[in-house]
């Protein structure tokens, strides 16, 4: 863990920034979570310009794009990680916390369990856009749970019996021979790397009706530290990791890389 974060002006400790021992603040906010190659932040203008779009559609302060980056600046600095998971709190009046910790590339493949989710309230804004915001304790819970009936993450049916997220990711999944990810208006956080697969590497938007999971051949959880994992199962049901999937997911990495810087 980082021994340091910047807070309002200054690198302070955990403690003095009221971090919990997993790097949270107290209070409530919206946050950006970043991964960091070789002290790099990948698509940091993408989101920090997301983070802007909630203060924006909420009437809240915004720090400036100096202090964000100088903050950044001085936080990986104290805080050198080859890989690490850089994470940005907007609080009231446009404060600022930013921490870098260290984290580990994942290695296997995700086992889902499917969910339905129609009583699951989630940080959506006015404009009925998800928006990333703290406390983080919904989605966190969602993820225990998962985690305790032996899967990694749930695939989340919204009350419309459609396929949203899941607790801390996107999907593109493979159906009827295409990469498919589903709408914002299902109740889809505006992912910066999903935004990234849309625009550069072929990924269509789609809804996709719950029952038809049973038909998606091969998938990934993508998001800005994961990346693209690969799906091992949904529900007990191996899906296929083949050398097109392999393919595929060396596209969405160097997607990524492209943008690293910025």
């Amino acid at each position: 863990m980082s021994t340091s974060a910047w807070c309002n002006g200054k690198l302070v400790s955990f403690d003095e920034a009221g971090l919990d021992s997993s790097g949270w603040p107290q209070g409530s906010g919206f946050f950006e979570t970043i991964k960091t190659v070789s002290l790099q932040p990948c698509a940091l203008s993408r989101h920090m310009r997301r983070a802007l779009n909630t203060a924006r559609r909420n009437n809240e302060r915004f720090p400036s794009e100096e202090l964000i980056r100088t903050a950044v600046a001085e936080t990986i600095s104290a805080n050198p990680f080859p890989i690490g998971r850089l994470r940005l709190f907007f609080g009231k009046e446009a404060s600022l916390i930013v921490t870098h910790q260290e984290y580990s590339e994942l290695e296997n493949s995700a086992k889902l369990i499917v969910r339905s989710a129609p009583a699951i309230s989630k940080e959506i804004s006015v404009t009925g856009i998800v928006e990333k915001r703290y406390p983080y304790t919904q989605n966190l819970q969602l993820l225990a749970e998962a985690r305790r009936n032996g899967f990694d993450d749930c695939i989340l049916i919204n009350s419309n019996g459609f396929v949203s997220e899941t607790s801390i990711a996107n999907l593109v999944l493979q159906l009827d021979g295409q990469w498919v990810t589903p709408p914002i208006s299902e109740g889809v956080l505006p992912g910066v790397m999903r935004a990234l697969l849309i625009e550069k590497a072929g990924v269509l938007v789609r809804q996709i009706a719950s029952e038809r999971l049973s038909e998606v051949t091969a998938g990934f959880l993508v998001s800005s530290l994961k990346i693209a994992q690969p799906i091992g199962s949904i529900d007990d049901r191996a899906l296929i990791i083949s050398s097109e999937s392999d393919q595929k997911r060396s596209v969405f990495a160097a997607t990524a890389l492209a943008t690293s810087v910025g």
